[in-house]
């Protein structure tokens, strides 16, 4: 059994991706190779027909099949990593006709996840992960030597990853004698088992024919092992299915037929090859026999002679008997291990397939093996403890769990299944956000750390409920009920969420439920939430309120007149208008038009527009063409706060990653501090923020620079939230556009960005141009033909012209394509 740390050492634990066990030159030589061939791969080119990025082993078959018919909208969203077992079998909605693969293993199965990447990234990333499946179980040189015997990486990493857990003062708690029994008997495994067992804990949890069960560099028989780790309490076998959806999914269609012969189903044709259609048929044969009752629950001879009084279905036996040996990890000493692994990435959000939870640290921990992925080394300092027991933990991993539910339900937009599965819960939900006891308890938690409580995951369900189900099916009484209740006092949880919560609940009684009173009630009470209601959602709010005012017929509403002229003055605020410009760009014809893209635009810059044999571009890229080119602009971006966060993130990167804060680093693998998008960052800092806000009004641009500089050159590769070195084509470039800014304007958007970096992640102007000769610089917001400005996108730019930073609105016009060729 692992061995807890000295109580020296439980306050404050120094991580680094050093702590790992390191990795044989054999093992790096291996996979280094493989991972060259990934990331040859992974850097996005441009379609120049639609302007959509994909990788260049895509951009082939996307312009030849596809850019013609449809082009899928932009999303601002990070590619998610989804792991694919080897040999899944599909659910009846999403089983192919896949048996003409040539083994069981190239099988592939596109799980449904809350934000599914598209189709053509999911198979790349499968190959990715098949290539490493590959190396590791066909490649001999990856098998390092410890005592004599190979030595698996993955069980490196499982075992690392629950003796650090374990030794952990504010986790160890959290496992009970009999998780750490189980745990010491699988230390006590030989270590064959071991190895296989973590491999089994990668895939997906589910039932595992024994013919796709072959890990090579384990040994070439694997019985002996699988009979220990079964032996032993790790697995299941086949005596353990109890239900024929379970046991029928993992029949090939040669087995299938079999048992139609066997059993005599009649309704199947013989020459009947989808698998899907043979699975329904049978299971229908199944359900409406006529001698259910007597002939399905009859008693084996077999069972009975071996003393075993269960009834068993004679076509459950036929099931098993063509089907073989097959294994299941068991349920509850995975959980153990899944709770292991959830607390040692804690921070990485878990919003995957339950049956998946796990995989996704290993492969973490793998790429932090390889170098691939770089994490800030910096000390864990707990002070507090996150879950006050095991059954919180617990609690914690059920609302997750639920959570995902309704996910899956969305990703698969069955809104009416969704209802129906969730509508019975509501209650349920409600009461444990309300809860005494865990209010007394979470009260005590940072509002960064609540998210880890199981009433804050009801809450977010119950946000995405309403807004998601509850809307889309007109269901605007009972959407408010539940925005009501998430705005009463006693809730603690999701506070940021309040803004669009109190807008949901005007816009449902403005519009839907025609109820104004409620509608500026609701209003009014967002307006006095000024802790909570801040920037956008206060102008959101605000503007509607202006537009009752401008409505006569409210004012003959005696419940409001008074109050609605009082509340505009009292909440009035003059928003500086940015400057206007006009530009012309050439649209693409409509009868050249591509679907899904509202405007697209020719670039004429550089061909002639009567040929009309101009690239496809952007209504950004326009305007970026037309400052470059017209008004002596050397540089530009098209990044939007990526650029501000960036050097923001350059300025500050020590302060950002300030050791001597307690509770906001729980683990290895964090893209930055828990806090960095609440109050807490700027008040748990604020002495080394305002020092160094002071060193920028009084220092020389060169001293900013040499602090980009030194930051840019230690941590480059390094994973920091807000931060895209890649922005920049290199360090000069990034201290041309720094040299721009004065020490005033500097100040201010750095102040700016420290207390309110949630804000501040997104709105921005969509270009930075500048010039290096002269120094000049300019942030433009774009706009298209019949675009207009966000609330997020106005606060920006009120905020640049208050405080002197040059910037403007460019709106670009769109000229007939045909006219021009004419």
């Amino acid at each position: 059994m692992p061995t807890k740390r000295s109580s020296s050492s439980k306050l404050c634990r120094k991580t680094s991706s050093n702590n790992f066990p390191p990795v044989s030159e054999s093992e790096k030589n291996a996979i280094s190779n493989m991972f060259k061939r990934i990331e040859s791969d992974s850097i996005l080119k441009e379609c120049n027909l639609c302007h959509e990025k994909l990788k260049p082993s895509l951009l082939s078959d996307h312009q030849n099949q596809k850019c013609s018919f449809r082009i899928k909208k932009e999303q601002d969203c990070c590619e998610e990593i989804i792991i694919l077992d080897d040999d899944d079998q599909p659910k009846p909605e999403q089983i192919q006709d896949q048996e003409k693969a040539k083994e069981e293993n190239e099988e592939i199965e596109l799980i449904c996840s809350p934000k599914r990447p598209k189709i053509e990234e999911s198979l790349v990333l499968h190959k990715e992960l098949e290539g490493i499946d590959g190396l590791l179980e066909n490649e001999d040189s990856l098998e390092s030597k410890q005592d004599g015997e190979s030595f698996d990486y993955y069980l490196r990493n499982f075992s690392n990853a629950l003796e650090s857990v374990l030794g952990e003062d504010k986790f160890c708690h959290l496992f009970d004698k009999e998780d750490l029994l189980i745990i010491e008997k699988f230390n006590s495994l030989s270590h064959q088992a071991k190895v296989l067992y973590v491999r089994l804990f990668q895939r997906k949890f589910k039932w595992h024919p024994i013919e796709n069960i072959n890990y090579e560099h384990i040994g070439n028989d694997l019985g002996p092992f699988l009979d220990e780790l079964f032996n032993n309490g790790f697995l299941l076998n086949e005596t353990s299915i109890e239900t024929y959806e379970e046991i029928i999914y993992l029949f090939k269609i040669p087995q299938l037929k079999e048992l139609v012969r066997v059993c005599h189903i009649s309704t199947v044709n013989s020459t009947q090859t989808n698998k899907t259609e043979m699975i329904r048929t049978i299971l229908q044969h199944f359900k409406t026999q006529k001698s259910l009752k007597f002939h399905f629950f009859k008693k084996s001879v077999s069972d009975t002679s071996n003393g075993n009084n269960s009834s068993t279905p004679n076509y459950m036996l036929q099931c098993k008997k063509i089907l073989g040996k097959c294994f299941k990890l068991e349920k509850n000493v995975r959980s153990i291990f899944v709770r292991a692994l959830i607390l040692y990435s804690l921070s990485s959000s878990y919003q995957a397939d339950p049956n998946t939870t796990g995989q996704q640290q290993l492969l973490q921990m793998l790429m932090v093996n390889m170098n691939n992925v770089k994490y800030m080394n910096y000390e864990i300092k707990l002070n507090i403890k996150i879950f006050e027991s095991k059954q919180s933990l617990l609690n914690y991993e059920k609302a997750l769990d639920d959570e995902f539910e309704l996910l899956n339900l969305l990703d698969s937009k069955e809104y009416e299944q969704a209802y129906d599965v969730f509508k019975d819960k509501i209650d349920t939900f409600k009461s444990i956000i309300l809860d005494p006891e865990s209010l007394k308890s979470d009260l005590k938690l940072p509002s960064y750390l609540r998210s880890f409580t199981r009433s804050s995951v009801y809450a977010k369900l119950l946000s995405i409920y309403s807004f998601e189900i509850l809307q889309r099916l007109k269901k605007y009484q009972e959407a408010n009920d539940l925005f009501e209740f998430l705005l009463c006092k006693e809730n603690i949880y999701r506070l940021s969420s309040r803004s669009k919560w109190y807008e949901r609940l005007a816009i449902n009684y403005e519009s839907h439920l025609k109820n104004p009173i409620k509608c500026f009630q609701s209003i009014k009470n967002g307006l006095d939430d000024r802790d909570n209601v801040i920037y956008s959602g206060r102008l959101a709010l605000f503007s509607r309120l202006q537009k009752m005012t401008q409505t006569k017929k409210y004012f003959k509403i005696k419940e409001i007149k008074d109050e609605l002229t009082a509340l505009y003055e009292k909440e009035k605020y003059d928003f500086i208008e940015a400057p206007n410009v006009e530009i012309e760009g050439t649209l693409l014809h409509t009868s050249e038009f591509i679907p899904g893209r509202k405007n697209v635009f020719i670039d004429c810059s550089n061909t002639s527009p009567s040929k009309n044999n101009g690239m496809t571009i952007s209504v950004e890229q326009v305007a970026l063409n037309h400052y470059i080119n017209n008004l002596g602009y050397t540089n530009g971006k098209h990044a939007e706060t990526a650029t501000l966060t960036t050097i923001y993130g350059l300025l500050f990167w020590n302060i950002i990653w300030d050791n001597s804060v307690y509770n906001v680093f729980v683990d290895k693998f964090q893209h930055a501090p828990l806090d960095l998008q609440t109050k807490d960052f700027y008040s748990n800092r604020k002495n080394q923020i305002e020092e160094r806000l002071e060193l920028f009004k009084n220092a020389s641009i060169d001293t900013v620079c040499d602090i980009v500089s030194e930051c840019w050159n230690l941590y480059k590769g390094y994973e920091c939230y807000g931060v895209n070195f890649d922005i920049f084509e290199s360090l000069d470039e990034c201290l041309s556009l720094v040299r721009c800014f004065s020490s005033e304007q500097l100040v201010k958007l750095c102040e700016y960005m420290s207390k309110n970096y949630r804000y501040c992640r997104s709105g921005g102007p969509d270009l930075i141009l500048w010039s290096s000769v002269t120094n000049k610089f300019k942030f433009v917001e774009v706009k298209g033909p019949g675009d207009h400005l966000s609330y997020k996108q106005m606060i920006w730019l009120d905020f640049m012209i208050r405080n002197s930073i040059e910037c403007e609105v460019c709106h670009v016009k769109g000229l007939n394509s045909k006219r021009l060729r004419q």
